[in-house]
């Protein structure tokens, strides 16, 4: 049997989109590997099964574990084939510490997926492909199109997926101000680095992109390219669809957690609630202060804590 990466060939070995992707068009079509300088029956497995597929899934699950890590953000950049972004997305929700900053697959014209920095997307086609996944998740959030960074280190230009540039938009968010802050716009989404996209957009394609839940990377004159979106995949229209606000409940889980922790197999006392409510109350007024809620109860009594 066969059960590593064909280095061999260079997209497998490389573990990237074309060698992850079950799109006919890619390396990987319905189990076999169209490139693979192997053996007639080597296989690498098909749909979950398939090594690369298998070895993305695995390592998100670790990631996810609650104990075994301890991560607010997760990105798997530029890893876009469903079988794995639908999985980490499922282990997220389920983890509950974390935002996914998802990557989705182009579109070209004709409705052929995208595995090269050649081909120009099409807004439309793209949209069209991803809403029929019908993803209702507020742990997650896309971004789109892919980016063109200008490396100064090596002074050259180099290709990236958005969820690259989504992470460098809350890196600075958080360094500048707090997570429940908008990781969009001209004062904390401006991606002073990023010389191109991968497709120009316009007004229409921005509100388009907006209404399918993709958070748009566009450019404004004078303005450079900013992240003008930050949506969550979840459709219900409630505070939840916002980045922000999943961000700012996901800061708020984990300060009253660990607070929580530090008071397991204590007596369920009113001595013992007081204490909680002692720790929590400041935390949460430093959060309120912040901007991050406009104002908050702590309750811890008998009636959220009975004997049973």
């Amino acid at each position: 049997g066969f059960e590593g990466l064909n280095v061999l060939d260079r997209d497998n070995r490389l573990m990237n989109d074309r060698a992850s992707s079950m799109d006919a068009l890619a390396n990987i079509s319905n189990g076999t590997y169209t490139h693979q300088n192997l053996h007639a029956d080597s296989s690498q497995g098909s749909g979950n099964d398939n090594n690369i597929i298998n070895s993305y899934r695995e390592a998100s699950k670790i990631l996810t574990d609650p104990f075994v890590s301890r991560v607010n953000v997760v990105a798997v950049p530029g890893i876009k084939e469903p079988f794995v972004t639908d999985h980490i997305s499922d282990l997220v929700r389920d983890y509950s510490q974390a935002i996914y900053l998802m990557d989705i697959p182009s579109y070209d014209s004709n409705g052929n997926r995208i595995h090269n920095t050649t081909t120009l997307p099409d807004v439309q086609k793209t949209i069209d492909e991803f809403e029929g996944r019908a993803i209702d998740n507020n742990y997650v959030a896309t971004y789109f199109p892919d980016v063109i960074f200008n490396d100064d280190v090596n002074r050259t230009s180099q290709d990236a997926p958005s969820s690259v540039a989504a992470l460098k938009a809350l890196g600075y968010n958080d360094a500048i101000a707090y997570p429940w802050f908008a990781p969009a716009g001209f004062n904390r989404g401006a991606l002073n680095n990023v010389e191109n996209t991968r497709v120009r957009l316009n007004a229409e394609d921005r509100n388009i992109l907006y209404e399918a839940r993709i958070n748009p990377i566009a450019n404004f004159p004078n303005g450079g390219f900013v992240i003008f979106g930050q949506k969550t995949l979840q459709q219900d229209r409630s505070a939840l669809d916002r980045v922000n606000v999943r961000r700012m409940l996901l800061e708020v889980k984990r300060i009253v957690g660990e607070i929580a922790n530090g008071l397991i197999f204590e007596n369920n006392t009113p001595q013992t609630r007081a204490r909680f409510i002692s720790q929590v109350t400041p935390s949460l007024g430093a959060i309120q202060a912040n901007q991050g809620v406009d104002q908050f109860q702590v309750i811890m009594d008998a009636s959220n804590n009975t004997p049973e």
